[in-house]
Order: C-alpha cells, then structure tokens, then sequence
C-alpha cells in the first residue's frame, strides 16, 4: 500500500483536471462570441466600400458635369463677342448707305454738300448716343487731367489760368468710362515785365 498515491493528491488531481475541463469551454464560447463581431466588422466594410465607390462615382459624374458647362460657356462667350456689335454697326448702315449717295449724287454747290454731312454727322452721332457714347468737349472749363490731355500751355490776359481755352480733339465717353481725353490747349497767366526780361536775357 506504500506505493499508493495520498487521497489528498488524487483529489487535487480531480480538481485540476476540471479546471482545465472549465478553461477549454470559456474558450471555446469567447471563440463563439469572436465570429459574429468578425462578421459584422465584414459587413460595415464592404457597406463602406459600396458608399466610397457611390461617393467616387457621384464625383466623377458632377466634374464631368462641370467640364461640359465651363466648355459651353467658353463657346457662348466666343458667339458673344464675335456678334456684341451686332446692334450697333446695324443702326450705323443707313449712316453708309447716306455716305454713299452722297458721293454718286450729280455735282452741286458746296452748301449743299456741307449740309448733307451735316445731316450724316447728326444721324451718326444720334446713333452713337443710344449705345453710350458721350463727347468731351471742355471748351472754356477747367482743365481736368482726369479727362483732358493738355497739348500746350498758352499765356493770356483776361482768362483764368489752367482754363481750357482751345479744343484741338474732343474726347469720348462710353456711359462713365474715358474712352479718349479731350486733346486741349490750357491757358496761364502771363509773365510780369521782369520775368519776360529775365526770359529774354536767359535765351
């Protein structure tokens, strides 16, 4: 009997054998509890990668969208300014065709013909009213660098200085904007007795 285990041993033998029994089915139900969170995991993936490719698909579509507006306005801005004078140079035919009657019209006296380019010069300008444009005529005004060039600075007596006193070129307007300053002779006040000397002995 001297070789028989204790009883104390056996049972614990009994005890750890069911505990590793216990360890091996915790196990085997957390493994059971991993497969279904693997699934879902799977499934929130390829739910995101289905939204991803919506989202890119959607990109692409509005940027070709895009392209195809930025190439028609391209197109509708060229149409525009190849036809914006349309109106206008319409309206200036009859002023053509009045030009042209003139010059086959029988010989006359020069009265006559200064009154018909009078009538040209009207109709023309009426024309060219409609759509904006605006003469600058500043005879006797001040000068205004903002829409007057000066061409010369002439001395005279009785006239404020920097007064326009000469108008060699009118000047345009297009609504507020300067198409052409006036082209103007601008008035100064006339050197004293000594400073004509004094310019007289320098040259």
């Amino acid at each position: 009997m001297s070789e028989d285990k204790p009883l104390e041993e056996i049972e614990l033998y009994f005890v750890d054998d069911g505990e590793e029994a216990s360890s091996s089915v915790a196990a085997d139900a957390a493994a059971e509890a991993e497969e279904p969170a693997v699934d879902e995991i799977e499934v929130e993936v390829s739910r995101l990668q289905q939204e991803v490719d919506r989202l890119r698909e959607l990109y692409l579509r509005k940027m070709a969208d895009f392209d195809n507006y930025r190439k028609r306005q391209e197109r509708e801005m060229v149409e525009f300014r190849r036809f914006a004078h349309a109106d206008l140079l319409r309206d200036c035919l009859p002023v053509i065709d009045n030009l042209e009657r003139a010059l086959i019209a029988p010989a006359g006296d020069g009265g006559s013909l200064q009154t018909g380019v009078e009538l040209v010069l009207r109709q023309f300008k009426e024309i060219l009213s409609r759509y904006g444009l605006s003469e600058v005529n500043p005879l006797g005004e001040p000068f205004n660098p903002s829409f007057h060039e000066a061409f010369q600075r002439q001395e005279m007596e009785g006239v404020a200085e920097n007064t326009v006193v000469q108008v060699l070129q009118k000047g345009y307007l297009l609504g507020d904007r300067l198409l052409r300053p006036a082209l103007v002779v601008v008035s100064a006040v006339p050197a004293s007795p000594a400073e004509s000397a004094v310019r007289g002995n320098d040259g």
